[in-house]
C-alpha cells in the first residue's frame, strides 16, 4: 500500500517537475542560474549543482521511473510475486531504464554529454571532469 502511495507521489512530483521546472529551465538561462543557487544545501560543489540543473530532464525521468517501479512492484507483490508476467518484466525494465538514466545523468554532470538532453543555453558549458582535465593540461604546458 505504501509503495503505491509513494509511487503516486513520485508521479505527481514528476508531473510538476516536467510542467513547471523543466520547461522554465529549458527556456530561461536566469532560471537555471537561480536553481543552481537554490541547491546550496547539496553537499557537493557548484559544478555538480550546475550539472544537476543541466540534467533536469533526466531527474524528471528518474521520478517517473521510480514511481512506476514502486507501483508495478506493489501490484506484482499483491499477485504473489510470480516469476513471470507483465508486472515482473515491467519492474525489471524500469529498474534497467533507471540505471541507464543515472549513468546518463552522471555523464551530463561529468562531461556535459549527450547534449540533446541538456538545455540549449547550457550546451556550451563543460562538465566537471572535462574542466579538471583541461586545467591539468594547461598547468602542464
Amino acid at each position: 500500500m505504501f509503495a503505491m502511495i509513494f509511487g503516486a507521489l513520485f508521479w505527481i512530483a514528476g508531473t510538476h517537475h516536467v510542467l513547471r521546472v523543466d520547461a522554465r529551465v529549458w527556456r530561461d538561462p536566469e532560471r537555471a542560474d537561480r536553481m543552481t543557487a537554490a541547491l546550496k544545501g547539496f553537499p557537493f560543489g557548484t559544478e555538480v549543482r550546475r550539472g544537476l540543473v543541466r540534467g533536469t530532464v533526466l531527474n524528471t525521468a528518474n521520478m517517473f521511473l521510480l514511481g512506476t517501479v514502486l507501483m508495478c512492484g506493489a501490484l506484482w507483490e499483491q499477485q504473489g510475486a510470480p516469476g513471470e508476467g507483465i508486472l515482473f518484466w515491467s519492474v525489471l525494465a524500469c529498474v534497467g531504464l533507471t540505471l541507464v538514466s543515472v549513468v546518463l545523468g552522471l555523464a551530463v554532470i561529468w562531461f556535459n554529454v549527450p547534449t540533446r538532453l541538456v538545455p540549449p543555453h547550457m550546451r556550451d558549458e563543460v562538465g566537471l571532469v572535462t574542466r579538471k582535465l583541461r586545467e591539468r593540461n594547461l598547468r602542464r604546458s
